[in-house]
């Protein structure tokens, strides 16, 4: 029976149906048929006693012991008394020696009453084969009786642990008992080979061949003891694993977060630089997030590498003069060339940190266009990067409606006429269908940036937009 288990009501009306019939058997056997040979009982007795004080611990809650090789003999030599006093005495021996469990010793003595008479039942169905006429009869006698006391007990045991834990008995049965039936198969013809040296030896002889069957249970306590030790070793380190795997994990959030807001602390500083322009990074970075998942984009180093291209995708102009970017007036054609390398200067100082390189490349081709006029490779269609693409409409939205030295901003209206025209040569046409779905939402958020220094990109999904807007040709 498991140990530690706390037993609900039905576990224990099983565990007195069960003590109830072995007890009965118990009691029968002594009605069959009287003692031959007290002295050899009594021998046996002992030395199963001395068996299961041996019984070692698998495992969690699993025992393994030779005792039953004490019942299996007990049957074939001295019937259903003989059989029912060495099934008494293994559970007896465990509750003295070893677990002072009332209800397990309830349990146990009735199924291995229960099966102790179901291997007497099996040995007495075959009484008619002859040891001298067929030489392979003890072995066969031994295996039978010993798969008899398997089926009974796994049984019993099987049933009192599916209703105690509501797993299928088969799940139960599959897990713990299936992979003993060679042992049990084995140690029964260890017991035909007993009853073959009781037969001529007596029970000295009996005694004798025990002992290869003790040191059998010594050299199994040596390797469940090594086996145990390593189990629970390997289990302290797969525990030390996982705790060193929560703290890799949160001090992997924690620098992530770090990172983020000592970008975006970056991205304020330009900000700062240009009033005109302050908040437009954090918008356009939210914006692209959003319309990346819309497209499909699901994983997180993705999306964060969306993210991060979209909020710095400027910082290249940190190396255009103050006389060019805050230019109130037209720029000249030698300060458009000027302006249009701030790309590549963004690029290159983005790709010297490795955890910004996949950023950097957006930052690279923010400026190309679907028809491969932009700038600064001239790359055309799916050449270009997906998060370039995504950036180049929701900066073009966010360019268009805001404010300039050298403009007005239009009306949120008035961009999406103008990003719906430009779908297939400014634009990916299918970047621009998700910039038209998520539209509805975005037309009243005016030019508030969402708070800076916080990792934005790892806030909560919007919900999907009412409209779901028209399809882009």
């Amino acid at each position: 029976m498991p140990e530690n288990v706390a037993l609900p009501g039905r576990v224990e009306w099983f565990i007195v149906s069960v003590f109830g019939l072995g007890s009965a058997a118990f009691t029968m056997a002594f009605f069959v048929a009287p003692v031959s040979d007290p002295l050899g009982l009594a021998i046996l007795v002992a030395l199963t006693a001395l068996s299961e004080l041996g019984v070692e611990r698998l495992y969690l809650d699993g025992r393994v012991s030779v005792s039953f090789v004490g019942v299996v003999l007990a049957a074939i030599l001295f019937g259903p008394p003989g059989a029912a006093v060495v099934a008494a005495t293994v559970p007896l021996t465990g509750y003295y020696f070893a677990d002072r469990s009332a209800q397990k010793l309830a349990f146990n003595f009735g199924q291995l009453n229960l099966g102790a008479f179901a291997a007497w039942l099996t040995a007495a169905g075959i009484a008619h084969l002859s040891w001298s006429s067929h030489p392979a009869a003890p072995i066969v006698e031994g295996t039978l009786v010993a798969a008899a006391i398997y089926l009974v007990s796994s049984a019993a045991v099987t049933t009192v642990m599916s209703l105690n834990s509501g797993r299928t008995p088969v799940a139960v049965y599959r897990t713990h008992f299936a992979w003993l039936f060679p042992y049990y198969g084995a140690l029964g013809v260890v017991a035909g080979g007993l009853a073959v040296a009781y037969e001529r030896l007596g029970i000295a002889g009996v005694a004798i061949f025990a002992v290869p069957v003790l040191l059998s249970r010594y050299s199994i306590k040596l390797v469940l003891d090594k086996t145990r030790d390593n189990v629970l070793r390997l289990e302290r380190s797969n525990e030390q694993l996982k705790s060193a795997y929560v703290e890799i994990r949160d001090m992997s959030v924690e620098l992530r977060e770090a990172y983020e807001g000592t970008l975006e602390s970056l991205v304020a500083a330009l900000d700062m630089r240009d009033q005109e322009t302050r908040g437009h990074s954090s918008r356009v970075a939210t914006h692209s997030l959003e319309m990346a998942r819309l497209l499909g984009i699901k994983d997180e180093d993705e999306l964060g590498m969306v993210y991060r291209g979209a909020l710095m995708h400027d910082v290249g102009k940190i190396g255009v003069p103050d006389a060019i970017l805050l230019k109130p007036a037209s720029l000249t054609e030698d300060e458009w060339k000027y302006m249009r390398k701030h790309p590549a200067m963004g690029y290159r100082i983005l790709a010297q940190v490795p955890y910004l390189r996949p950023a950097a490349r957006i930052v690279l081709a923010h400026h190309e266009r679907w028809d491969g006029d932009g700038y600064p490779r001239r790359l055309k269609g799916e050449d270009i990067p997906l998060g370039a693409r995504i950036f180049a409409v929701s900066d073009s939205y966010d360019a268009i409606v805001s404010n300039r030295p050298y403009r007005e901003g239009r009306t949120p209206d008035e961009a999406l006429a103008e990003i719906l025209r430009c779908a297939g040569t400014q634009f990916d046409p299918k970047v621009v269908e998700a910039f038209e779905s998520l539209f509805p939402r975005w037309r009243d958020e005016g030019e508030d940036p969402r708070p800076l220094y916080l990792p934005s990109w790892q806030e909560a999904r919007p919900a999907k937009p009412k409209e779901p807007g028209r399809a882009v040709s």
